[in-house]
C-alpha cells in the first residue's frame, strides 16, 4: 500500500542481516588469534582429514577460505554458499551469537540452517531496549527436562508462553538440520496485533542466540589417536536468516536509513532500513507520535481500514502549537482533546476561541480573523486617572465598549487626540492638550494645528509636528517659496535621493563627488556606453560563404591589419592599433568572453570606407578615408557571464556582372549583443552601406564593387545544435555605372562593443 490511503499499511518483510555484517557478534569463532585444529565427525580414523580454521581475516574464496567468521553466515546467493560457514572455538559449550540493531524493528522469524548438529540445548532471547534487559522468546533442548528444568515443555497454551521445543535438537540430521523460531504461534488466533503484550513479543533492537550444550557421541567414536577429543564438537551454522521489517505501527509502507547510518548499507540494496517514512500526520523512527500541531486526538496505531490518522489541533489562526489533553477529549466526549499553547493576537481558551481580558472582539470580525481582538485600554495621556474603558456596548446606559473617560481638551473613543485647535496630548497636562504652536517658516499662513495629532498645516515639501523640517529629499526651510528646494540626487550617482536638511549634500557613491553626486571624483571617470569594446586587429579572420552550415572553423588565413599614427589636423577616428581589412565573400571573427552580468546588448559596428583607386575614369562619388560609419544591429540580445561567444562578420562576394572588380572589406570595430546561452546562430543580412537601415553616419553614391550585403552570425563556443535563424533584410544602392574604373574598394573596421541595451539614435 505505498500510499497508505485505504487504512493500515505496513512496509514487506526482508533479511534483518542484510547490510549488517558489522552489528552480527559472536562470543566465540575459531581461529581468531591463531589457525585453529578441527576434525569433522565422519573421518575419526583418518588424520588427514582434519583441517584448520584461520578466522584471523575474512574470508575469501581463493586466498582465505578457511576463515569462518560469524559474517559469513548472511546470505549471499553465491555459488561457493555452502564452502563458507561460521565456527565456533572446539569443544565449548556456552556460545553466543547477537544481533545489534539502531533502532526498533518488528521481527517474524529465524532460521538457522547447521553444518554440524544441531546444539542439544539453546534459547533465543530478544531486547527492545538496546541490550539492557533481555526476555526469553524460547527454549530448544534434546532433553528439556534436565537442559532447562523450570520451564514447561508441553505446547504453549497462549501466543506469549515461553516453552521448551524439542523438536529442533535432534542428532539427525548431522549436517544442514535447522532450528525454526517464530515470533507469533500461527496456531493462536491474534485479534488486535497492536496491544501493548503482542508488540512485546514481534519487536526488538536486539536479538541474542545462546547455545548452552553440544551434542557429543561418546569417546568409543573419538579414536585413541586424538589427544584432544573435543576437536570432534564445535557449533557450526552454514546460513542465518533473521525475517523482520521496520516497526511502523501501521503508518508507513516504506522505510529510509537511519541519520548518519555507516557501514556496508550503501552497498546492499536488499537491507531493510530502520526510519518509517510516515503517513496520517505522524512521526518519528516508528511513527510513534504525531506531529506537532496534530494532537485533537490521541495518537493510535492504525488497525485495518482504520488508518487512526492524527487529527490538525483548531486554534483559529492564533497558534502555531498545541498538546494532548486526556482529560478535555473525554470531557468532549471524544471529539477534541488538543489544548492549544500560547495562544497570539490577544486570544485565550483551549481553541484560541476567545479575546483576553481587557479586550473585546470585533463586531465586524470572526474569531479566525488574524486581529478579531482590540484592546480597551485607554490612552493614558489623555485618559482621567481613574478611568477606565466601557466594557460593552449598551444603549440604554449610553456606554460604547471600549470609550474611555477623556481630560477637559481631548477627544475620542480612547481618549488619544486632541480636540480643535488643540495640540500636544500629555500625561502631565491636567487638560490633555495645549494651544498649537507652529513653525512659521513651514507653515502655512493662517493654519491650525491638526486636532488628532497637533501637527501643523505645512507648506509643500516640509513636514514635522510643527512644520520644523523638511521632507525626505528636500533640504533648505524657509529659502525657497515652497519651504524646501528638492534635494536633485543624481539616481546613479547617489546612494538615495536623500540629502542633509542643511547644505543640501546628497550621499553620494563610492568616487563619485559634488552636491548632487554627478561628477566622478578626481582620477575616475564614468563608463561610456560602448565600454567593451572589441578591435578588428584581435578577431580571427574567417574565408568562404556566410551560412552556417558552410563555416569553416581552424582553416582562417592570416589577419591583414592596417595601421594607422595620430597625425596634425586629422582627428583620430579609430581605436587601438587601426583597422582590419577583409575582402569581399570573407568575414571576421570576435570572441566575446567577459561579459559581466546577464543583460540585453546591442550589437555595433564601427568602420571607415577606403576605395584604392587604379585608374578612374569619372566617378559619381567618392568617399575619402576617414568618414565614420557606425551600424547598430536592430535587434539586442541577451548575454551571460561564464560562456564565450563569437561574433562572426561576412561580406559577401559582387555580383557577376562586376568581372574586374576585386572587394575588401576592412573592419574597425563591431558592436554587438548576443544570447546566452546559444544553441542556435544569429543571422544578420544588410547593407552597412545604406545608413536608412544601418545606422550609417555617411551619405552619397557607392561604387559598384562595394559589397552588396553584410552578414552577422554570433554564435556561442558551443558549436552543437545550430539552429535556427534570425534575418537582417539587406537594402543598398545601386551603383553608378561611371565607376567601372574602380578596381578595388575596401572598408575599415575598427572595433566591435557591447553596449547596455537602449534607444540609441545615430
Amino acid at each position: 500500500q505505498p500510499d497508505c490511503g485505504a487504512g493500515s499499511c505496513h512496509p514487506a518483510l526482508g533479511d534483518l542481516l542484510q547490510g549488517r555484517s558489522k552489528q552480527l557478534t559472536a562470543s566465540s569463532t575459531c581461529g581468531m588469534s591463531s589457525p585453529q585444529k578441527y576434525c569433522i565427525i565422519g573421518y575419526l580414523e583418518a588424520e588427514e582429514k582434519c583441517f584448520l580454521c584461520d578466522s584471523r581475516y575474512p574470508y575469501n574464496p581463493y586466498t582465505q577460505h578457511n576463515s569462518h567468521m560469524v559474517e559469513n553466515v548472511i546470505t549471499t546467493f553465491e555459488p561457493e554458499r555452502k564452502k563458507k560457514w561460521w565456527q565456533s572455538e572446539n569443544g565449548i559449550d556456552h556460545v553466543s551469537i547477537r544481533l545489534d540493531l539502531e533502532t526498533l524493528f518488528q521481527f517474524s522469524h529465524l532460521i538457522l540452517t547447521f553444518k554440524t548438529f544441531r546444539p542439544a540445548a539453546m534459547l533465543v532471547e530478544r531486547s527492545t531496549d538496546f541490550g539492557q534487559t533481555w526476555k526469553v522468546f524460547r527454549y530448544f533442548a534434546h532433553d528439556c527436562a534436565a537442559s532447562f528444568p523450570n520451564i514447561s515443555s508441553g505446547p504453549a497454551k497462549s501466543v506469549g508462553d515461553v516453552v521448551c521445543d524439542s523438536r529442533y535438537s535432534d542428532i539427525e540430521p548431522s549436517t544442514e538440520g535447522e532450528v525454526v523460531l517464530k515470533a507469533l504461534d500461527p496456531s493462536f488466533e491474534i485479534e488486535n496485533p497492536y496491544v501493548p503484550y503482542i508488540q512485546d513479543l514481534i519487536t526488538l533492537t536486539n536479538l541474542r542466540i545462546n547455545f548452552t550444550k553440544l551434542h557429543t557421541l561418546g569417546d568409543a567414536l573419538l579414536g585413541r589417536r586424538h589427544s584432544d577429543p573435543l576437536e570432534k564438537y564445535y557449533y557450526a551454522i552454514y546460513e542465518m536468516v533473521v525475517r523482520g521489517s521496520c516497526f511502523c505501527n501501521g503508518h508507513a509502507s516504506q522505510c529510509d536509513s537511519m541519520q548518519n547510518l555507516r557501514g556496508d548499507v550503501f552497498h546492499h540494496s536488499g537491507m531493510v532500513h530502520g526510519r518509517c517514512i510516515c503517513h496520517h500526520n505522524t512521526e518519528g523512527f516508528s511513527c510513534e507520535r504525531c506531529k506537532d500541531f496534530y494532537n485533537d486526538a490521541p495518537w493510535r496505531p492504525a488497525e485495518g481500514t482504520q488508518d487512526n490518522a492524527c487529527k490538525r489541533c483548531n486554534c483559529n489562526s492564533h497558534s502555531s502549537r498545541c498538546h494532548f489533553d486526556m482529560a478535555v477529549y473525554q470531557a468532549s466526549g471524544g471529539v477534541s482533546g488538543g489544548v492549544c499553547e500560547d495562544c497570539q493576537d490577544n486570544t485565550t481558551g483551549q481553541h484560541c476561541h476567545r479575546c483576553k481580558p481587557s479586550f473585546y472582539q470585533d463586531p465586524l470580525k470572526a474569531i479566525s480573523d488574524p486581529q478579531p481582538c482590540l484592546p480597551c485600554n485607554c490612552a493614558p495621556e489623555g485618559t482621567l486617572p481613574e478611568g477606565v474603558c466601557e466594557s460593552r456596548t449598551d444603549p440604554a446606559l449610553g456606554t460604547v465598549a471600549g470609550r474611555c473617560p477623556c481630560k477637559e481638551n481631548v477627544e475620542g473613543a480612547r481618549c488619544d487626540k486632541c480636540k480643535a485647535n488643540y495640540y500636544g496630548l500629555s500625561s502631565s497636562d491636567p487638560l490633555g492638550c495645549q494651544p498649537c504652536n507652529c513653525d512659521p517658516l513651514g507653515t502655512l499662513p493662517f493654519s491650525v494645528c491638526d486636532p488628532a495629532t497637533g501637527e501643523c498645516l505645512c507648506q509643500r515639501f516640509t513636514t514635522g509636528q510643527r512644520c520644523e523640517r523638511c521632507l525626505a529629499g528636500y533640504w533648505g526651510l524657509g529659502n525657497s517659496l515652497y519651504g524646501c528646494s528638492p534635494c536633485d540626487c543624481d539616481i546613479g550617482g547617489s546612494q538615495n535621493n536623500l540629502c542633509s536638511l542643511k547644505d543640501g549634500q546628497c550621499q553620494c557613491l563610492p568616487n563619485i563627488v559634488s552636491r548632487q553626486c554627478n561628477e566622478p571624483a578626481p582620477g575616475f571617470f564614468f563608463l561610456p556606453l560602448d565600454y567593451y569594446i572589441y578591435e578588428a586587429e584581435h578577431a580571427r579572420p574567417l574565408s568562404g560563404s556566410a551560412p552556417l552550415g558552410a563555416m569553416q572553423f581552424g582553416q582562417d588565413s592570416d589577419l591583414a591589419v592596417v595601421f594607422r599614427q595620430p597625425s596634425a589636423g586629422r582627428a583620430v577616428t579609430w581605436t587601438g592599433h587601426g583597422f582590419a581589412r577583409v575582402p569581399s565573400g570573407a568575414g571576421l571573427r570576435f570572441a566575446i568572453s567577459n561579459v559581466p552580468f546577464a543583460m540585453d546588448f546591442d550589437i555595433t559596428i564601427r568602420y571607415e570606407p577606403e576605395v584604392l583607386v587604379m585608374s578612374c575614369v569619372s566617378c559619381d562619388v567618392v568617399i575619402g578615408a576617414g568618414s565614420i560609419l557606425i551600424a547598430i544591429l536592430q535587434s539586442p540580445v541577451c548575454l551571460e557571464p561564464g560562456t564565450e561567444y563569437f561574433v562572426d562578420v561576412y561580406f559577401s562576394q559582387p555580383s557577376a556582372s562586376d568581372k574586374n572588380s576585386k572587394s575588401f572589406i576592412l573592419i574597425d570595430s563591431v558592436s554587438s549583443s548576443a544570447t546566452s546561452p546559444l544553441r542556435w546562430g544569429l543571422k544578420f543580412l544588410g547593407s552597412l552601406l545604406d545608413p536608412s537601415l544601418a545606422g550609417l553616419s555617411s551619405s552619397g553614391n557607392f561604387p559598384s564593387i562595394w559589397p552588396r550585403e553584410m552578414e552577422l552570425f554570433c554564435t556561442s563556443s558551443n558549436r552543437r545544435g545550430l539552429s535556427g535563424q534570425l534575418w537582417w533584410p539587406a537594402s543598398f544602392r545601386e551603383p553608378s555605372s561611371n565607376a567601372s574604373k574602380v578596381i578595388a574598394s575596401a572598408w575599415i573596421g575598427q572595433f566591435l562593443a557591447l553596449m547596455p541595451h537602449s534607444n540609441i539614435k545615430q
